[in-house]
């Protein structure tokens, strides 16, 4: 599972949450309706389980991710497609939400084979009205392209450009050549890292998560630059986060992966962490950086006072006792670059997330975290294989999204995340 080393503090007072609110009473409902379609698949070579999970076929077709770890449950699946559901209506396209979960352990050397049959057993929804892209230990480049291409499919999001888009053998092969030139369209200029080849694909969402920080300061008349922000994960999400926030002039005092911790309290400079970049191997920090802290060394990240803490590692991470530290630390902002990063007790439970919402300013997933969801509507939608239009079109909604659920929340800093919740859904039913 990637994670953090989890933080034990003495006797954390746990925070109140508040009453629910009609928002939060919707949402909750929301949650706890059934989705439309779930399938349950057993690995004959493996003891790997998988779910897909379709909340709806809304606007003909459904779209998430794909991810794997050890000990991934139904439920976990079931709260994220619903979060897919939510991020569409921000970033379109107006489809539904779904997503695919196995359980497996990622680092077993079957893992590719696991994938493989998976993507197999699911290619007719895949096909048809499902789109599909990299997730938690799943990358879009190396495993779900090549993975749907051996199943058969002309690419992972076949069945969104056929079922949302109805799509026709001209206009889909359109669609699709975009899709598969734009993920792979090498980053260059000002938002790339020079001598190191990365693609929209690999920086598309991190850079969405650091321009929600971005633009809220901005939206309060502030700036991110000389904020300290610790960040929670140093993947596909985290490390790029990383890179943009610092360009932006914000202090990054602390960074985080499943093994090890690096804490820095004056603050890593652009090159420091474009270094670090350069130097990750399997999305994790440098293992020979002797700034690292291993074991229990790694308390000290959690003990690092900061302004703004990017949960970017895995779903659940924070619950009341974290939530109390952070708030401790002098934390005022949570960026939620992972999906669903909130420990609830069950699917429905809202607790953890109102009282966060009470507390903190709350970038919320289905906003901070949309990036490669609105680069595809992007490219479906415009057909533009082109890094540049792509990240403005992500910009652009992050920016405009956010300036609207800022006035729906009456320009109070606690209670976005229910105002996010409150726009979205609004969005859906109409």
């Amino acid at each position: 599972m990637t994670t953090t080393l989890a933080p034990t503090f003495a006797s954390p007072r746990a925070a109140h949450a508040p009453a629910a609110d009609p928002v939060w009473r919707r949402y909750g409902e929301y949650l706890r309706r059934p989705p439309l379609l779930v399938v349950e698949w057993h690995d004959r070579e493996t003891p790997a389980r998988g779910w897909l999970v379709i909340n709806s076929l809304r606007g003909g077709a459904a779209g998430g991710g794909t991810r794997m770890r050890a000990g991934l449950t139904r439920q976990e699946v079931v709260y994220l497609a619903k979060t897919m559901e939510l991020k569409f209506a921000f970033s379109g396209p107006a489809i539904g939400g779904a997503k695919s979960g196995l359980d497996f352990d990622s680092a077993d050397p079957r893992r590719a084979a696991v994938l493989r049959r998976w993507f197999q057993a699911m290619a007719p929804l895949l096909r048809t009205c499902y789109g599909t892209g990299g997730d938690l230990n799943v990358d879009e480049l190396a495993d779900v392209i090549p993975g749907c291409a051996e199943a058969g499919l002309a690419h992972p999001q076949e069945g969104v450009a056929r079922g949302h888009f109805q799509a026709e053998a001209a206009r889909l092969g359109e669609i699709l050549a975009a899709l598969d030139e734009g993920v792979r369209a090498p980053v260059r200029e000002g938002l790339g890292l020079a001598g190191t080849p990365l693609t929209v694909a690999d920086l598309v969402t991190g850079y969405g998560v650091a321009q929600s920080i971005v633009h809220h300061y901005a939206l309060h008349g502030q700036t991110v630059a000389g904020q300290r922000v610790r960040i929670e994960g140093f993947g596909a999400v985290g490390g790029p986060c990383a890179l943009y926030l610092a360009r932006a002039g914000a202090c990054i005092v602390g960074l985080s992966d499943r093994e090890k911790a690096l804490v820095a309290p004056e603050g890593l400079g652009v090159a420091e962490v474009e270094a670090l970049l350069r130097a990750r191997r399997e999305k994790l920090l440098p293992r020979g950086d002797a700034r690292c802290l291993w074991g229990a060394e790694q308390e000290r990240f959690w003990r690092t006072p900061a302004d703004v803490f990017v949960a970017a590692a895995a779903s659940g991470t924070l619950d009341e006792p974290v939530l109390e530290a952070l708030r401790r630390q002098g934390v005022r902002v949570i960026a939620c670059g992972a999906n669903q990063p909130f420990h609830e007790a069950k699917l429905g439970a809202t607790r953890v997330q109102r009282a966060a919402d009470q507390q903190f300013v709350i970038l919320p997933d289905v906003l901070a975290n949309c990036g490669m969801a609105r680069a595809f509507s992007f490219l479906m939608q415009e057909a533009i294989p082109e890094p540049t239009a792509i990240f403005q079109a992500v910009d652009a909604t992050i920016r405009g999204t956010l300036a609207e659920v800022v006035a729906r929340n009456e320009d109070r800093e606690t209670g976005l995340m229910a105002a996010s919740f409150g726009h979205a859904l609004d969005l859906l039913s109409a």
